[in-house]
């Protein structure tokens, strides 16, 4: 017991020690981390504890002090004290030393701006010259100055001299966004200056030694090139073409691009590298002679030349000639050449600064931002901020305060419009910019307010005389007491905040602006005995300490993250212990760390077991989205509708079904979901509810025009409309909970009408519909014999006539609750017109022709629209329902339509026959006109590819078809798709032996006579498998595993080399995610944060005794539509005799029924004579010698036959069976 003991004991030191070690281990300096002292001072920043407060109301934390006091002294100290061009110590250090009020205003509420700036505006040439840099009427340029200025220092060997100095054995690079709108026009100078540096010796004097000159500039006419000089001397770059070759870029497209220019200069023959958005374009573009360090009065314009390019100094031009016609955005000019890393690392996101200071960044010259904000005096914003910390501010020469801004408040970054890729603005220092001021006004007014009605404010509590005085002085015993409170307050705020650690509840965060936990959250957790190891160790510094990795931009600190999963399995650890060492335990802490099961799975193997294939489900829920037609969050939505509707921005949009005489002899299926709501919560309501009796569903009309991509919404006319909807009635049943009045009745009836209103079909009264039940409804019409047709003798459409059928099915928490099945038989005249005819579907609110007047209202929840052009029986529906996330069939491989007369010869399988899916997943929200764009999900081309149209006429028409549609007529800016949360029983892959439905109720002879199941030894895992995610979305295609036995079990596959029907399936689920490439390094990279920490904490919840494999385990396997296989040969037991015997070699090899030959003794080897004859060419044993699948099934049967009649077959011909090789 003891040394058992002093294992676990082990253990846990080693754990402990290790996740310490590696939080302060010296390796973790690295990129971005400055210095020891700013490593130090992330780590503490990282494990300050501010308390869950929202500060923004003054009611939360201000006790003792003055709020109008708090809220006013923190925005004048941020506006003075900020170090906007400081270095991430000076702002990690700012950050640590203000108070919790001042770090929840300054993260959260401070306004911040982003910016860039426009040149060009007003353009006008006022002269052209032999330099092709025209002169300007209204020269609008940025000039900054290279210094050193006042109060910064210099420092030669430090490298702190003048700011724009170049060239050298460092190299220079220049780095900006830039966006232009289209090319040089002729009104336009025709050489424009991005960046004209100049050292003062003046260009007459271009030739002297001391002459220095660089410069960036466009050309007319060869815009897919910068052109760039720099020059020490007459050794450099003259107008050099980067990239060299034309064509590489693209500048002038009004798209904004970050352009890196990296300058070699350390050799004795210059290069320069052009980088665009952080990827290297071109390298290695030479120069002539060696580019020494080029200093002296160093001037540098933005946007136009500084004085005329050489060559051309007699000509005199004035500064801004060559205007550029541009934005700007994140202009930055080293000092040095950056290496690819760096420029890749940071071209989208911003650096830190504090060159003056600290040695970290003082490769940096200049640095504009642009993230001033605007206060629309042109005095303060022609002043361009230098956020290097070498205070190189410039100037905006010829700036107006007249529309349009030469500035923008917009951002470079944020318009590139990158996923997970943003800029962050920074804190507006100056007090006169309107965002400042109002915000300031705000709170200092809500800060008076709450002041005048707080009796507990330590000022109140003075003695009168006191306060007296102090109205004749300088406010000292305010200050005093302010500074006094401010303590106390904060001290009473963490105190508060402490004593709520252990409540089992999570931080809003709309509290805090973020997710700020308690930053030792893991003590929590190991003070209930699972020890923590350190989360995300494996992460590297950008990562831990920067919100960002080499790619995008985190949402949140990792620290932040950390903690909170840590919470999670603190809030959910009760549940957790009392399911220690069982499933349950495992998956309650798979979700505490923020994934689902298809991320990290927990499966079970079984050593020696046989494995039958059939459904196993396990339980989960779904996150869907449904339309809401309910007006519960938008009163008029109720009159919303989605129809069908031609999108002209997709292709390979339609906006109606296509109909055909030919369809007579086919059926179709019309399906939705529909969540009917409780409207309990309506007397809460500002507002009341629309009174719905009748609800309109989902139905289709025949459109008048009949072109698919026609837009107009008119219906045929009524007696040529052959469009059917469908209803929800409330009505009282015979133990309704409300009887009255009919639009508070939660009992409900399904109803199917015609154009005309007649009723066609009914179901009975069901109990509590309008109780948050769902609801899965279709509506079919097929012929009466369906699938049996015209191709069969007896089963004439025209004979028969058709069925109209309405199935309902309610399932809840996987059990199916109620259902119905309304059938009615209609005419042959009727039936092959409405299956005939062209369709216009739409769910949602019924309206004369789609956007006229509301005919009947709807207030349901409606997902999973879908339009078949086949019968699907209440089986298929059933299995849908339970399956909430499915869209599969029974046999999705199968033929549907094996006798209809029109699809002869066309195989066409079942799943192939969905022809409109509307899930609304991609729905974001409507616009100011309250519509939106509905997507096909079921995929479908138009541009006449053997995909879309190999299921030939009528049904290529149909089915491979985008069908998109519009929602219409909903509230403005709003969103209509919500998410909501769905019990779902998720079907599994075959072979997986766990599932949630194991429990097994034996029957009588199974309890007297026993199963006879030997034993299963279990090993279980939990694995990041990309395959098993790829598994769970094909088994979409599948209602029920079932089907795996016909499509690997069939006997004809024994003698085939693949599964046929299994790589059809494959081709339809690839084809319709439209990308078979499965990139499993991207996969893995995108959960990387799923390291062996978890591993650890998950191996204290694994049982002692149960087999199991250690650590997250990433997996590489075979999806469900991919199975390896052996290929069978048929065996030939005895001579079948000649081939003009009664054993004739018939039929296909491949087929389902060749003959083998006659039974008999295989050690009789007069009967049976050796199969394989002797090698004529016994040197070929294979290696690289492979023959095609044709040649090798051609090769064997030529070998049979010479075998059995070697007389016939002695010259080698060729032998070819009846039937051919198939």
């Amino acid at each position: 017991m003891t040394s058992l003991k002093n294992l676990y004991q082990n253990n846990k030191e080693g754990v402990t020690v290790s996740k310490y070690l590696k939080q302060s281990a010296p390796n973790t300096l690295g990129e971005g981390i400055e210095s020891q002292a700013h490593l130090n001072a992330v780590t503490e920043r990282n494990n300050y504890f501010l308390p869950p407060i929202d500060y923004a109301n003054p009611e939360n934390f201000v006790k003792f002090g003055s709020a109008y006091q708090y809220y006013k002294n923190t925005f004048e100290y941020i506006a003075s004290d900020y170090p906007y061009d400081g270095s991430g110590l000076e702002k990690t250090s700012f950050y640590n030393n203000i108070n919790p009020l001042e770090k929840y205003m300054l993260e959260a509420v401070y306004p911040r701006s982003t910016g860039y700036v426009f040149i060009g505006y007003p353009y006008k040439v006022a002269g052209t010259n032999a330099s092709l840099y025209d002169e300007i009427t209204t020269p609008t340029y940025i000039q900054v100055k290279g210094g050193p200025h006042v109060n910064t220092k210099f420092n030669e060997s430090k490298n702190r001299t003048s700011n724009l100095e170049f060239g050298g054995s460092d190299g220079t690079t220049v780095e900006f966004f830039l966006k232009k709108d289209s090319l040089i026009s002729a009104a336009e100078s025709r050489k424009m200056a991005i960046l004209d540096l100049t050292n003062g010796v003046d260009v007459t004097n271009s030739s002297s030694a001391d002459y220095g000159r660089m410069r960036i500039a466009l050309h007319s006419g060869s815009e897919t090139q910068f052109f760039v000089t720099m020059l020490s001397g007459t050794d450099g770059f003259t107008e050099t073409a980067v990239p060299s070759t034309a064509g590489q870029i693209t500048i002038s497209d009004s798209s904004w691009r970050n352009f890196s220019f990296r300058f070699n200069t350390s050799g004795s023959t210059p290069t320069v590298d052009l980088f665009v958005n952080g990827t290297c374009v071109e390298t290695g573009i030479t120069g002539s002679g060696a580019i020494g360090q080029v200093t002296g009065t160093m001037i540098a314009n933005l946007g136009g030349l500084r004085e005329s390019p050489e060559g051309f100094g007699p000509l005199g031009l004035a500064q801004g000639s060559g205007k550029l016609s541009a934005s700007i955005d994140e202009f930055r000019f080293w000092k040095a050449a950056r290496n690819d890393e760096q420029i890749g690392r940071y071209w989208f996101s911003n650096v830190e600064g504090g060159t003056d200071k600290y040695d970290a960044n003082v490769a940096l010259g200049v640095y504009f931002k642009f993230n001033e904000g605007i206060t629309q005096t042109s005095s303060v914003d022609q002043i361009i901020l230098d956020y290097s910390g070498r205070l190189s501010n410039g100037s905006y020469v010829g700036y107006s305060s007249a529309l349009p801004y030469p500035r923008s408040t917009g951002s470079a970054i944020d318009q590139l419009s990158i996923e997970s890729v943003t800029e962050r603005g920074d804190p507006i220092i100056r007090t006169n910019n309107p965002l400042y001021s109002s915000a300031k006004s705000r709170y200092e007014l809500s800060g008076s307010t709450y002041d005048s009605l707080n009796n507990a404010r330590l000022l109140n509590h003075l003695p009168n005389w006191v306060l007296e005085a102090e109205e004749n002085s300088e406010n000292e015993i305010i200050n005093i007491t302010q500074i006094i409170s401010g303590y106390f307050d904060t001290l009473y705020s963490q105190l508060t905040a402490l004593r709520e650690l252990k409540y089992n509840d999570y931080v809003s965060g709309s509290l805090t602006d973020s997710i700020d936990e308690f930053p030792y959250n893991d003590r929590l957790v190991e003070n209930y005995g699972i020890q923590t190891p350190e989360l995300f160790e494996n992460a590297d510094v950008l990562a831990q300490f920067f919100q960002r990795d080499e790619q995008i931009n985190f949402d949140q600190q990792l620290v932040d993250i950390k903690n909170s999963i840590y919470k999670n399995i603190y809030n959910n650890l009760n549940f957790i212990l009392k399911s220690k060492g069982n499933e349950k335990a495992v998956r309650n802490f798979i979700r505490c760390l923020g994934v689902g099961e298809e991320i990290l799975a927990f499966n079970t193997y079984s050593d020696d077991t046989d494995f039958e294939l059939t459904s196993s489900y396990a339980t989960s829920i779904s996150s869907k989205k449904y339309i809401d037609f309910t007006a519960l969050l938008n009163q008029t939505d109720d009159d919303a509708t989605v129809y069908q509707y031609y999108d002209s921005s997709n292709v390979n949009s339609v906006g109606l079904i296509s109909g055909s005489s030919l369809l007579d002899e086919y059926a179709f299926t019309l399906q939705s979901e529909f969540v009917f709501p409780n409207k309990d919560q309506q007397r809460s309501l500002s507002y009341v509810l629309p009174q719905v009796v009748s609800s309109s569903l989902f139905g289709f009309h025949t459109p008048s025009d009949t072109n698919p991509t026609s837009t107009n919404l008119t219906w045929q006319s009524a007696a040529t409309d052959w469009g059917l909807q469908v209803y929800a009635v409330r009505s009282p049943g015979e133990y309704a909970e409300v009887t009255s009045p009919d639009y508070l009745v939660k009992d409900a009836y399904f109803v199917v009408e015609n154009r005309a209103g007649d009723t066609l079909l009914t179901s009975s009264i069901f109990r509590n519909v309008y109780d948050n039940s769902r609801w899965n409804l279709s509506l079919t019409l097929k012929p009466k014999k369906y699938p049996f047709s015209n191709g069969v003798t007896g089963s004439l459409v025209s004979d028969s006539g058709y069925e109209l059928g309405l199935y309902g099915v309610n399932y809840d928490t996987g059990r199916k609750e109620n259902y119905f099945n309304a059938t009615a038989d209609v005419t042959y005249a009727s039936g092959s017109a409405t299956v005939g005819s062209a369709k216009r579907v739409y769910i949602g609110a019924h309206k004369t022709n789609f956007t006229g007047s509301t005919i009947t209202s709807t207030d349901v929840r409606a997902s999973s629209t879908r339009y078949w052009t086949d019968y699907f029986s209440p089986e298929v529906l059933d299995l849908q329902a339970k399956q909430v996330d499915t869209y599969g069939t029974l046999h999705p491989s199968r033929n549907s339509f094996l006798f209809q007369t029109s699809s002869a010869n066309v195989y066409i399988p079942t799943i192939q026959t969905l022809a409109l899916n509307w899930d609304f997943a991609n729905i974001t929200g409507s616009d100011t006109s309250g519509r939106f764009t509905v997507s096909d999900a079921s995929y479908g081309l138009n541009d006449g590819s053997y995909e879309a149209e190999y299921q030939g006429s009528p049904l290529s028409n149909i089915n491979l078809r985008q069908h998109t549609g519009r929602g219409d007529f909903f509230t403005a800016i709003s969103t209509p798709a919500r998410k909501q949360y769905v019990y779902n029983d998720q079907l599994l892959p075959p072979e997986y032996i766990a599932s949630s439905d194991m429990i097994k109720v034996l029957s009588v002879d199974d309890e007297v006579f026993g199963t006879f199941k030997k034993p299963a030894s279990s090993f279980f895992a939990i694995e990041k498998s990309m395959y098993r995610s790829i598994s769970n979305r094909m088994l979409h295609l599948f209602a029920s595993i079932k089907d795996f036995n016909n499509l690997i079990g069939e006997p004809v596959n024994k003698y085939r080399m693949n599964y046929k029907h299994m790589e059809k399936m494959r081709e339809i689920f690839f084809r319709k995610v439209q990308n078979d490439i499965v990139d499993l390094q991207k996969y893995l990279d995108y959960y990387k944060w799923l390291d062996t920490a978890m591993s650890q904490m998950l191996d204290q919840l694994m049982p002692a005794s149960a087999r199991y494999a250690p650590n997250v385990r990433n997996i590489v396997e075979s999806h469900a539509l991919e199975r390896n296989k052996i290929q069978y040969r048929a065996p030939l037991l005895r001579n079948p005799g000649s081939l003009a015997g009664v054993n004739t070699f018939t039929g296909d090899i491949n087929g389902d029924n060749t003959p083998l030959g006659v039974e008999g003794d295989p050690s009789d080897i007069v009967s049976n004579p050796p199969q394989r004859p002797a090698n004529p060419n016994p040197g070929d044993q294979g290696g690289n010698n492979f023959m095609p699948p044709e040649q090798i099934n051609a090769q064997r049967l030529e070998d049979w036959a010479r075998n059995f009649d070697p007389d016939q077959f002695g010259g080698g011909g060729n032998f070819n069976p009846p039937g051919g090789y198939g």
